[in-house]
């Protein structure tokens, strides 16, 4: 059976969605505006039903248009990741392993992981994912990673197998000459007026700060959300608030002194981290070697808190 739309009638729809101009969506396509206008009315003739529509905002795709476009976006990422995986076979006989990291796009600690992989499982390639960053666990079951890397409580799920990195401390963050910065214990008792800054950990549920810690002491007075971690980072950097953070993530300006980091409870407060992967997948296939060498680098690391080796731990299937 052979499907009546083509991939060039899928990546319209995806552009139109995005930008919601014929003319736009044409030059991001390399295409002339008549060109794309065509390629669209060829779409709803051979499907037989409206695709676009015209709204407040420019062209808008209906609800059947829309219901391709989801579709075509899958089709089309799933169909990028098999030529990645075929071109890296062709190299060298490599394997691609996606990798992705919860919340934080930091990632100081991955050239020292690469070196150390290409003494012990030289076949592996790495490719990051940004899909993971919100949607660590969504992102296994879609396909877009094969590693992803979490925090907080292993997932229950059956479809998963995890294997604990270790525990980092959860920390506040500030700029050095911060009032705070002399406190011993930073946390919403002392905070008082100061400026909170949060950011979003991931977009699944269970990952926030409340249900991963509890609820705080005494409810913050100034929170100001923010779109990422990297952004709170500047703004904290700046002496414009405080942040919490999971300590790995801000070990670079830790080192260079531009931020301090405080414990958020006297006797320290710390998370889990877990490399997780899709139980289907072979227990000597890639993405197990990969989260195998993960544990047994962060194991063997001197420097856990720059380089994610945290301590290693036993796997939770």
């Amino acid at each position: 059976m052979i499907p009546k739309l083509a991939i060039h009638h899928l990546t319209l729809l995806a552009a139109l969605s995005e930008t919601g101009s014929m003319t736009v969506s044409a030059s991001r396509l390399g295409i002339t505006q008549s060109a794309a206008s065509h390629r669209l009315r060829e779409a709803e003739r051979r499907i037989g039903v409206p695709l676009v529509q015209r709204g407040d905002a420019g062209l808008q795709l209906t609800p059947e248009g829309e219901r391709l476009r989801r579709l075509g976006d899958s089709f089309l990422a799933e169909l990028f990741r098999l030529e990645q995986d075929i071109e890296a076979s062709a190299q060298e006989k490599r394997l691609l392993v996606r990798l992705g990291q919860a919340t934080y796009s930091r990632y100081h600690w991955l050239p020292a992981f690469l070196d150390y992989l290409e003494r012990e499982d030289r076949r592996l390639t790495v490719d990051l994912s940004g899909n993971a960053t919100a949607r660590p666990l969504a992102s296994l079951i879609d396909g877009s990673v094969d590693v992803s890397l979490v925090f907080g409580r292993a997932p229950a799920q059956g479809q998963f197998t995890s294997s604990k990195l270790g525990p980092d401390p959860i920390v506040a963050v500030m700029s050095a000459n911060h009032p705070l910065a002399g406190e011993p214990v930073v946390n919403s008792i002392n905070m008082g007026d100061e400026r909170f800054f949060v950011y979003p950990l991931t977009a699944e549920p269970g990952f926030d700060w409340t249900a991963l810690l509890g609820a705080p002491v005494e409810p913050f007075r100034r929170m100001t959300a923010m779109p990422t971690p990297e952004a709170v980072i500047d703004l904290v950097r700046a002496n414009f608030g405080v942040a919490i953070f999971s300590q790995w993530a801000i070990e670079p300006e830790l080192a260079d002194g531009t931020l301090v980091a405080r414990p958020i409870a006297e006797e320290g407060i710390s998370l889990d981290w877990w490399c997780v992967r899709r139980s289907s997948d072979p227990d000597d296939g890639p993405a197990a070697r990969l989260s195998d060498a993960l544990v047994s680098w962060s194991r063997r690391s001197d420097r856990a808190l720059s380089t994610l080796g945290f301590g290693g731990g036993a796997p939770a299937g």
